[in-house]
């Protein structure tokens, strides 16, 4: 699969993802170096930068369009059938997340047992089946270990399908009433 999750700037030096998520995942940020570099251009084009800090202004201004630049560049533009791997990913990925939480009623009735809640969260416990999806595990950074990831490694596989989608992250949409 061609798609790119992580780009240049989100990665190290020797090629690993630098955080779990992808920098065009954070549409917030993404939205805050656009307002900063909007009211940035107007106070340069209004002259209320003073002349001995203009190149110094310029050039933050430009480290920032860089920045966006690097992001919308990185953000992947999917084709049809990419887009459809992905849809077909997400709702199986959905589908184990949804299987591994407990019910919101055995939540509010206090039935379900907290350490069994946090093992599934950190140990391996959704079995990865497909090559796609064991191809998109290593494109996310997770490792896959006896064919299994923990179910926190798998929202963050489901979180970034659904952000490439244009969709809603909350993983708690996923548990059963």
């Amino acid at each position: 699969m061609p798609i790119k999750v992580f780009g240049k700037e989100d990665r190290t030096p020797r090629g690993k993802p630098s955080s779990e998520y992808p920098s065009w995942y954070f549409t917030e940020e993404k939205e805050k170096i656009k307002d900063s570099i909007s009211s940035k251009e107007q106070a340069l084009k209004s002259g209320f930068i003073p002349p001995e800090s203009r190149n110094q202004y310029e050039a933050l201004l430009n480290v920032e369009r860089e920045r966006l630049e690097a992001i919308e560049e990185s953000t992947p533009k999917l084709t049809g059938t990419e887009r459809d791997a992905i849809e077909k990913s997400c709702k199986e990925m959905g589908d184990k997340i949804r299987d591994s939480k407990f019910s919101r009623s055995e939540m509010e009735k206090g039935l379900a047992d907290p350490h069994e809640e946090a093992r599934r969260m950190v140990s391996p416990v959704i079995e990865i089946k497909s090559q796609h999806e064991a191809e998109f595990a290593k494109m996310c950074g997770i490792e896959i270990k006896d064919g299994k990831v923990s179910r926190n490694q798998a929202e963050r596989m489901w979180k970034i399908q659904r952000a490439m989608l244009g969709e809603d992250r909350d993983t708690n949409r996923l548990r059963r009433d």
